[in-house]
């Protein structure tokens, strides 16, 4: 007699533990996807701008006639040089910007 009612309490515990797991498992949120995530999925990527279309024209050459030259000042000159260019000059990258 004494072995039927262990075993009926060891059912009876481990019928609860898995009744508060289900529980658990159905109170537990969902973790939410971030808005960075939910955008990249979402929105198609902007075209690039003229000054990003000269911008990386420009970069590479800059850096392989002056390689010790920290970004900051490649950024700086790069944006110093795309004030100076003319009007016909920045079109091309306009043009290229729209296409």
């Amino acid at each position: 007699m004494m072995e039927k009612v262990e075993v009926f309490e060891v059912m009876k515990v481990t019928e609860e533990v898995e009744s508060c797991k289900n529980q658990m498992e159905v109170i537990t949120p969902k973790k939410r996807k971030s808005k960075a995530q939910v955008d990249a999925v979402e929105k198609p990527k902007k075209p690039r701008s003229a000054y990003l279309l000269y911008y990386f024209d420009v970069h590479q050459i800059m850096q392989q006639e002056v390689p010790n030259l920290p970004q900051s000042e490649i950024n700086k000159r790069i944006s110093e040089s795309w004030k100076r260019l003319s009007v016909a000059e920045k079109a091309y990258y306009l043009e290229k910007a729209k296409s």
